[in-house]
């Protein structure tokens, strides 16, 4: 286990005095103009990607519903963000719809205080919907959606013993 990831559970269990962990968003699409990186807190936030570069994270008052997990692995998460000028809502509608269309993407990212150099965890969700109320813009996401069965074929542990671990 590395010390990035056992700091962050003491974080989590005792709080330490100083140490902080950010949660952060990327929402990305080809036909955007930008990379929108946020971070819910209210001073910017210089990190270091999974990929090894360096962004900086603009500060934003950002409500992250935590994820929801069902027993099926649907994971589901909502952002809601201010749009005051109305530029996120500028940018969805800069995405052409037809059969081939990529879905837009956001990924959540934690960071802790003491290790901006790599994420504690990081998930990337398709943006499922969007919605606009005067000043607000809220997202809500799922991951990707790779464990439908729509073959009608039931998976019991007896045919699946692999499930029962999961």
């Amino acid at each position: 286990m590395s010390s990035q990831y056992e700091a962050y559970q003491e974080l989590l269990n005792s709080k330490p005095e100083g140490e902080t962990y950010y949660q952060c968003i990327k929402i990305y699409h080809p036909d955007f103009t930008k990379i929108y990186y946020l971070v819910a807190n209210s001073v910017d936030l210089i990190a270091t990607l999974p990929d090894l570069s360096v962004v900086t994270f603009e500060k934003s008052n950002i409500v992250i519903d935590s994820s929801s997990t069902s027993n099926d692995l649907d994971q589901k998460s909502s952002f809601t963000l201010p749009d005051v000028n109305n530029i996120l809502d500028d940018e969805m509608s800069r995405i052409v719809v037809s059969e081939n269309m990529v879905n837009p993407t956001i990924t959540y990212y934690i960071y802790h205080s003491d290790f901006l150099d790599a994420p504690v965890e990081f998930v990337e969700y398709d943006i499922d919907t969007v919605s606009q109320k005067k000043g607000t813009f809220t997202i809500d996401s799922g991951v990707p959606d790779l464990n439908a069965d729509e073959t009608g074929a039931i998976f019991s542990y007896s045919d699946w013993p692999m499930l029962r671990y999961i």
